[in-house]
């Protein structure tokens, strides 16, 4: 996994100052057997007590994403962990239930929010995003990342989904 410090070039191609930046952990989505769409978390030593789900930008303009989902608890989770978005569990709740977008091949981008009570910076965990036929396409066990795509011509996002397995999902977390 790369981790870019210092300036980075966020995915819509903009350059983003990361220096302010605590950057740690990772997500990989998944799905069970009842077609349920799962995060799971690496929060490291993060304490996570939000995850939004936003819809891609496939046919949108300049507006911002819209929001499809909002799923809170108030027992903040660390290390790793997973959060059921379509049918959240204990601790977990839907304070806004995900609707998925209408055509299964937009993606839905998900980001774990830290609390940001471990960190003088901005807390920040890798978010992720699949389609629902990414994740339908999964083998069981199977989980989506993004990679860095160093072949990625101008017109390409610079991330790309791979599939791994769920065991190989390792986001790097720092030293305590």
């Amino acid at each position: 996994m790369v981790v870019l410090t210092g300036v980075a070039a966020g995915a819509c191609g903009n350059l983003v100052d990361t220096s302010n930046y605590d950057t740690r952990g990772g997500l990989a989505l998944g799905m069970n057997g009842a077609g349920e769409i799962i995060a799971h978390v690496e929060a490291c030593q993060f304490r996570v007590d939000e995850v939004r789900v936003v819809q891609g930008r496939e046919l949108l303009g300049g507006e911002p994403n819209p929001r499809l989902g909002l799923l809170v608890t108030d027992q903040p989770q660390t290390g790793r962990f997973e959060v059921n978005l379509s049918n959240p569990r204990a601790p977990w709740r839907a304070e806004q239930p995900l609707t998925e977008p209408p055509d299964p091949e937009h993606i839905v981008i998900v980001d774990a929010m830290p609390d940001g009570s471990t960190s003088p910076k901005i807390e920040g965990i890798r978010q992720e995003s699949a389609s629902r036929v990414e994740l339908e396409a999964l083998a069981p066990g199977e989980v989506i990342v993004s990679e860095w795509n160093p072949d990625a011509g101008p017109s390409e996002s610079p991330l790309r989904n791979v599939r791994i397995r769920l065991e190989d999902f390792h986001p790097e977390c720092p030293a305590e």
